[in-house]
């Protein structure tokens, strides 16, 4: 064979290595891998470390609310357990009579609470007096059995010498008795003032009405 083919089978490598095979790319990656694999390791030690002392301060605190029976008194806890409780005055009514007036044809209904929160509102036969003032979320259902063609109800409120109307409600009435059946039912926010008096007017004498409390009441909400 050739001499020149016997160097031509010869390793090839860098000037003065010749025949001699370059290792250097595989160890600096090996050097990579153990860098990593170490800095993970601290990494994961911290981190544990850190979680740690974390439990131990929740084990502190735990033990601590079950010494006390409720969060320490330096800032801490509940930031609403130390707002004052609101008290929102609450009237709901229902009917007790209707009484007609002819001259004036109208009927009206007189009410009794039901249900009461506060000292806002305060019930006074067919009206409803404000003891306070604010806003208010009234409503107000009227259940008829009339055969009138129409039938409705309006919530008047009267004081500081005049009165208007808050809202009022008209309903077509069926023409068989079997089937007169129809509600009025309306809801509004309204400011009212000390010393208003409020009260629901059906804007026909002799009107027949359904007094039970879940076809005909009345309520106040102070919001």
């Amino acid at each position: 064979m050739p001499a020149s083919s016997l160097f031509s089978l010869a390793p090839k490598g860098p000037p003065g290595n010749m025949g001699v095979p370059v290792r250097e790319p595989a160890l600096s990656v090996a050097l990579w891998l153990s860098w990593g694999a170490a800095l993970g390791a601290v990494a994961c030690a911290m981190a544990l470390l850190t979680q740690q002392t974390e439990l131990q301060s929740l084990r502190r605190e735990v033990s601590r609310l079950q010494r006390t029976g409720g969060p320490s008194q330096k800032g801490e806890g509940y930031p609403w357990q130390s707002l004052p409780e609101q008290q929102h005055s609450v009237l709901h009514l229902v009917p007790i009579n209707a009484t007609s007036k002819d001259d004036s044809d109208v009927t009206e209904v007189m009410w009794q609470p039901a249900l009461r929160r506060g000292r806002g509102l305060q019930a006074q036969g067919y009206g409803v007096r404000i003891r306070d003032a604010g806003v208010y979320l009234l409503y107000s259902q009227v259940l008829f059995q009339d055969v009138t063609f129409t039938m409705g109800q309006v919530v008047s409120r009267e004081g500081q010498g005049k009165q208007e109307t808050l809202f009022r409600c008209i309903r077509s009435m069926p023409s068989h008795p079997d089937r007169a059946y129809n509600s009025c039912y309306s809801a509004g926010v309204f400011h009212l003032h000390q010393g208003d008096i409020l009260s629901v007017i059906i804007p026909r004498a002799r009107a027949k009405l359904n007094l039970s409390p879940h076809g005909t009441f009345l309520g106040f909400v102070k919001l």
